[in-house]
């Protein structure tokens, strides 16, 4: 008889665990998803308010797919409840399912901050995060009916929301604490680079603020209020129909504490993936490994890797080990390209640097590549991004650069 393989969440980490195990015979798997739509692409849904794609198009995998692979999926099944003495769970529904082994890859949610106007009970209407399908719904809704919006938070989705609402044809003003866009990621030649570049495309970009507090006015026939305005720390207020938090993530951890597991900012798990209980496993958006925590895909497709080497592990095989390896980010917005990758300012090595730059700016052409010890550590590309992966392939592997060295800006066509 086949163990009982049960997965809480139906998001990206749980579609590429299922894809490594592939057409294992081991386990009966289950799929329990709070959400009511099947599995989605949610690195596509900026993509989807953009209106440059549609649900089926980030729809991966049809009922065929699940059914070749006897995996069974159930919408609707909120998790509860788990008793991990009996290895049972309860869901909303009332309905329990026994398992041998237990996955939590129940993501994160987006983190909105505490002020007037986002704190229960007394949440204005048109105030959301952008983390799920329903937000893209309720934001090409409002789209129809108001104009003027308000996205804080100028990361990687922050922008990528902030261009999608601007393509749906609304207002849109980009609030950044930082005087850098995309801080973690970029630095400031790209950044000025990046705002010149939203600047034409209609976006407001408001830097170096932050919001304190939104004000809201009361809805005719409603007992309800919805947003107005956003209120600045430097006195100032924006006006605003609707406004996207993009300020952050915080796993999904409440069940997992609840269940008596190991929970600091994520759910606590070692090199093999596995909690605190020897049973259950976490991975993607929800676990923390040696205080890290992950909001970026690439992270969580070394996991699943992992993780499914670990579930099929046979007696004489080795145990798999996850580690920490560097991953290059792009953003995904049509005709910008803004590519970066590992250490991406000099003052954050403890090693002596060197930095090499080029930069045209009537082309909005930039890239850096930082080097130490005749390393690539890392690099930020804007606008000529064609030697991105090889750039990312030469900071991974570590190869030394001392012949190439001369050429190395202008790509690997010069370094042949």
């Amino acid at each position: 008889m086949k163990k009982q393989l049960v997965i809480i969440g139906n998001g990206l980490a749980t579609m590429q665990l299922l894809k490594e195990l592939e057409y294992q015979q081991t386990y009966q798997v289950t799929v329990l998803s709070a959400e009511n739509v099947p599995h989605y692409n949610r690195i596509m849904l900026s993509s989807l308010l953009a209106q440059e794609t549609d649900l089926q198009s980030i729809t991966p995998c049809d009922d065929a797919w699940y059914q070749a692979r006897n995996i069974q999926v159930l919408l609707n099944h909120r998790v509860i409840n788990i008793d991990t003495s009996k290895q049972i769970l309860s869901c909303e529904n009332d309905r329990e399912f026994k398992y041998d082994k237990l996955i939590f890859a129940t993501g994160s949610r987006a983190f909105i901050p505490p002020m007037p106007g986002t704190e229960m009970p007394n949440v204005l209407e048109g105030v959301i995060g952008f983390r799920k399908l329903i937000d893209v719904d309720f934001m090409q809704q409002v789209t129809r009916h108001y104009k003027k919006s308000v996205v804080i938070g100028a990361g990687l989705l922050g922008i990528e929301a902030a261009v999608g609402l601007a393509k749906q044809g609304m207002d849109v003003t980009l609030l950044h604490r930082r005087d850098v866009l995309m801080n973690r990621q970029i630095d400031r030649a790209a950044s000025d680079l990046l705002i010149k570049e939203l600047t034409h495309r209609g976006i407001k970009i408001v830097t170096g603020f932050g919001p304190v507090g939104l004000t809201g006015e009361p809805i005719a026939e409603s007992n309800s209020h919805k947003v107005c305005a956003v209120e600045l720390d430097n006195g100032e207020t924006i006006s605003a129909d609707l406004v996207v938090f993009a300020t952050g993530i915080i796993p999904c951890t409440p069940l997992a504490k609840a269940s008596g597991l190991k929970v600091q900012k994520g759910i606590c798990v070692d090199a093999q993936l596995k909690t605190s209980d020897d049973l259950i496993y976490a991975l993607g958006e929800c676990c923390e490994f040696e205080g890290n925590t992950y909001g970026l895909v690439a992270p969580i497709w070394n996991q699943a890797r992992i993780l499914a080497q670990q579930l099929l592990l046979a007696p004489n095989d080795e145990m798999p080990v996850y580690t920490e390896e560097a991953f290059a980010t792009k953003l995904k917005v049509s005709g910008i390209d803004v590519h970066s990758m590992g250490i991406i300012n000099p003052n954050e090595s403890e090693q002596e640097c060197e930095v090499i730059e080029f930069n045209d700016i009537e082309r909005s052409i930039y890239k850096k590549i930082i080097t130490s010890k005749q390393r690539v550590i890392g690099a930020v590309l804007y606008g000529d991004v064609v030697d991105s992966q090889w750039y990312f392939e030469l900071l991974q592997q570590k190869r030394d650069i001392t012949e190439i060295r001369k050429n190395l800006i202008f790509g690997q066509a010069f370094c042949a």
